[in-house]
Order: C-alpha cells, then structure tokens, then sequence
C-alpha cells in the first residue's frame, strides 16, 4: 500500500473516536459538575435511573469498573445523601443500590443537561447524519461486544458506558 500525502493527513477512525470521546467526556464533566456532581457520581445515578435497586457487582459491571472502586464510590454517594445501600433480602451476600428522594429529584435536570449536550454536539448534523452516525455507532459498539471487547473499553476516559442511555436522552 502506498504512503501518500493524504493518507499521512487523512486521520484513522479509532483515532477521530478516541478524540470525540475524550471531547465529549470532557464536556459531560463539566455538565456534571454544573448539577453538583462528580463523574462517576453521575453514571452511577444514570444507570439507577435505569433500573433502581440492582446489585453493586452489578453496576460495577456496567461501569466496567472494579467492585471495590464502585464500593468506595457508592459509600461516598451513600455518606452524601445520594444513594442507599441495603443488603438483598433473600440473599444477604448480595447488595443492592437504591436511589434517594435527593437523587430521584435531580433526575430531570441531569437528563436535561446531557440533553442540552447531545443537541450541542448534533447542532451542524442534519437528521439524517445524525441517524446516520447513530446507526454507526450503534453497529460498532455491537461488534466490539459481540467481539468480547466489553469489558476493555477504557481507551476512551470518562466514556458513557450505559447501553441505551443516548436513546433516552434523544
């Protein structure tokens, strides 16, 4: 293959992504922190919001991040006032993670940021090249998971790592 001039200049897609991604986490920081919240702080309560009262191995999961990493998280959050943690009743190796009135209540101004967010990045896009790199990304995102690269994904700081979150926001 030859080494052209365009295609020293011609970025590869891993590389534009990775840039997108760290731009855009950036970005969602910077949201965040306009709530009162910290990063890590927020994907927990995104995913909750999703589905209240899962297990901590869980929700770490999703994150991709390790148990005692949420465990230290979630204990802040819970000294915070943000979650609630209680063991599972039938089986009390198991512990889950509950939203509080304080976090419940703080959900539509999150939505509305990350919102805000979405339009703000999809602004110069029309609908159709909008749809058009959902349907992308979408596809690669299943192929990386189909491809056992789930759990590895941390080439891109502060991802959203929530499946179908973009889809709730839209």
């Amino acid at each position: 293959m030859k080494n052209t001039k365009e295609d020293v200049r011609t970025p590869a897609i891993g590389y534009l992504l990775a840039q997108v991604c760290r731009l855009v986490g950036s970005r969602r920081r910077a949201k965040l922190e306009g709530i009162g919240l910290r990063h890590a702080q927020g994907l927990i309560l995104f995913r909750l919001w999703q589905e209240d009262g899962i297990s901590q191995r869980v929700l770490a999961r999703a994150l991709h991040i390790t148990p005692p990493t949420a465990s230290n998280t979630l204990q802040r959050m819970e000294r915070d006032g943000w979650i609630e943690r209680c063991r599972d009743a039938t089986d009390q190796r198991i512990v889950r993670v509950f939203l509080t009135v304080k976090s419940k209540k703080l959900r539509e101004e999150a939505h509305a940021s990350f919102k805000e967010l979405d339009n703000e990045m999809t602004s110069m896009m029309t609908r159709q090249e909008q749809e058009t790199l959902r349907q992308s990304l979408l596809k690669v995102r299943g192929y990386l998971i189909q491809a056992g690269d789930e759990d590895t994904g941390h080439a891109c700081p502060g991802r959203f790592s929530l499946p179908d979150e973009a889809e709730k926001i839209r």
